[in-house]
């Protein structure tokens, strides 16, 4: 009978295993040095050798002319353990027997007995995983304390479901998978042995499937050569696995890089016209788009036909970026009812999605922080779109920034003004441009004429609007969700060192309630002085969105005209902000302006206030 290859060519020693290296040395040298546990674990991923050595363990142990810690594979025990035919070396499928009673019948009744002949009993249980809890725990005890002459030796590819009270009795290895050209040479060497002709080619495209399993690798040689009447080709291997080859693959790729909607569908309609696995198609545009971007880095001398036909314009980013999406892909259709539709929706998403959306998103970021903390310069105001003041409310914390808020009002020069005959009435002398910065108080002292004013510059740091501003940047980094609602509340003046922070938004209100206490300790820190917010939820108050142009910024008061009976002379009208939610910030870029429609925010304009 046909013995196939995988079993013709296993290991029959350690010196014949593949890989593996640190096992191998620690378990020769246990056994030279008569350091044998009575308890091992071996894990890993499936076909990398753990059941191979569990046997060639026990052929060492039992072996009765051993050389140098190596089994003679001669006597009648190696002979026996090679053919699992020993009766000292007792093979357990703990998938088939997970029951308490089988482990009670097959090992703890028998544990006791002395070996038949050889110098060990030795029990391998392959897929220990699979033993149900009882069962573990019925075997917990003799793992811990067996009889001198029983060795365990458990295989598992889910440790993890291995109990830790029988890990811990135990030394555990770990096996690691192949690699790729580890497997390519075996597999070289059992065509050469065997006198097939194979292409190396074919046989990479065979490691690679294998996923680091010597006996998938072997297994699927062996169809190859069935498949390929005694050949190994590369055409026969992608269509014994599926693959679309190297043309169509790379006709998906570059669809996907340009763009181009129309050869991406074209691919497709190829893939599922000649029967290709589409998951297998997704999983190769993946690897193809991450080795070209290897190749690119210079990580891997593996050039690809991808990377000669590349758009200059297309960043090595871009590819990496690209890969991990249609990785996702796979994740996201690969239990899809419709695998072929859902697969190729997947794709056409990466073709609509904008490449440059990450660098939007941070310019757009670093904007608003730029405007968070005062650094963006307004657009100076011409004489015809300086507003004039309207009636300023006793209340209102950032119209009167002399009132006592907990900082002193901030010493400006004052706007010029020219008194008109007998100085009843009052006329602007035309305003410097302003820019961001503290209201300018308007008009004389003491009846007295006032000399033109240099511009307006930045507002002084303990001015409320420059506080408030300077909050906003320091919460918007740690605290975002905060920073939004404090974007849309009214703020006002509650009385000495109080400030009442109003929102029309119940949640927000309470929201910004349990951080007030924290709110109140930054505001002392960078003003100072202690300065207590009252948050109150009034339906009234008209919140404004939450957009990255709704920060405030000074708005400048111009002449009233008095009433003649109250005063003789030109007013000195007080100053006064304009509400935080209720101002939008100067001029920004143009950039920050389309940025804000490609995100729904409000539409910047300039709104001239007259009373």
């Amino acid at each position: 009978m046909y013995e196939n290859l995988a079993a013709k060519y296993r290991p029959r020693n350690l010196e014949e295993v593949l890989g593996q290296e640190t096992v191998k040395q620690t378990l020769a040298n246990a056994v030279k040095l008569g350091r044998v546990a009575n308890s091992y674990v071996f894990y890993g991923p499936r076909g990398c050798g753990k059941t191979t050595i569990a046997r060639i363990l026990a052929k060492i142990l039992n072996c009765h002319n051993p050389k140098d810690g190596k089994p003679c594979d001669k006597c009648a025990s190696c002979l026996e353990i090679a053919d699992s035919k020993s009766l000292d070396v007792i093979e357990i499928d703990a998938a088939s027997n997970t029951k308490v009673e089988n482990v009670r019948d097959v090992i703890i009744e028998n544990v006791e007995f002395s070996p038949s002949r050889d110098k060990y009993k030795i029990y391998i249980l392959d897929e220990v995983h699979m033993l149900s809890e009882k069962a573990f725990n019925a075997l917990l005890k003799t793992v811990e304390e067996p009889p001198e002459h029983v060795v365990f030796i458990m295989a598992t590819t889910e440790q993890h479901k291995v109990p830790v009270t029988i890990l811990s009795r135990s030394q555990c290895f770990r096996f690691r998978p192949l690699a790729e050209e580890i497997m390519f040479g075996r597999l070289k060497e059992v065509a050469e042995k065997e006198k097939i002709k194979s292409e190396p080619e074919a046989l990479k495209i065979i490691a690679k499937a294998a996923s680091g399993a010597m006996r998938d690798a072997m297994t699927l040689f062996d169809r190859a050569v069935s498949f390929g009447r005694g050949e190994v080709k590369t055409e026969v291997l992608n269509e014994l696995l599926g693959h679309a080859g190297d043309d169509l693959i790379n006709s998906l790729a570059l669809a996907l890089v340009k763009r181009d909607a129309a050869a991406l569908h074209a691919a497709f309609d190829k893939l599922n016209a000649e029967g290709y696995e589409i998951l297998t198609a997704l999983r190769d545009l993946r690897n193809l788009l991450a080795g070209t971007f290897f190749y690119l880095q210079e990580f891997s001398g593996a050039k690809t036909a991808l990377a000669s036909a590349l758009p200059k314009d297309f960043s090595v980013s871009a590819l990496a970026k690209l890969s991990r999406k249609v990785n996702l892909a796979v994740e996201e259709v690969k239990f899809s009812e419709s695998l072929s539709i859902a697969a190729e929706m997947a794709l056409f998403t990466l073709i609509d999605t904008p490449q440059d959306l990450d660098a939007l998103v941070r310019r757009l970021e670093s904007l608003e922080l730029r405007l968070a903390s005062g650094q963006s310069q307004a657009t100076p105001l011409s004489v015809s779109d300086a507003p004039v003041p309207r009636q300023q409310k006793k209340n209102d914390i950032l119209a009167n920034p002399a009132a006592d808020t907990g900082f002193a009002a901030p010493k400006e020069p004052a706007a010029a003004y020219q008194s008109s005959g007998g100085g009843e009435t009052a006329t602007a002398v035309s305003p410097q441009p302003l820019g961001k910065g503290v209201p300018k108080a308007y008009g004389p002292q003491n009846g007295q004429p006032v000399p033109d004013a240099p511009a307006a510059q930045s507002s002084p740091s303990g001015a409320p609007s420059a506080l408030w501003k300077k909050l906003l940047a320091h919460v918007s980094g740690k605290k975002p969700m905060v920073y939004n609602m404090l974007l849309s509340v009214k703020i006002t003046f509650a009385g000495e060192g109080k400030w009442r922070l109003s929102s029309a938004n119940k949640f927000e209100a309470g929201m910004l309630e349990t951080a007030k206490s924290e709110l109140e300790e930054i505001m002392e820190k960078l003003a100072g002085r202690k300065i207590e917010f009252i948050v109150e939820h009034t339906s009234g108050v008209k919140s404004a969105a939450p957009v990255l142009e709704e920060l405030s910024v000074p708005e400048p008061a111009s002449a009233v005209e008095p009433e003649a009976e109250e005063q003789s002379g030109p007013p000195a009208p007080e100053a006064r902000w304009e509400d935080l939610p209720e101002t939008g910030v100067p001029e920004v870029e143009p950039e920050l302006k389309k940025l804000s429609k490609i995100f729904h925010g409000s539409k910047i304009t300039k709104v001239n206030k007259k009373t």
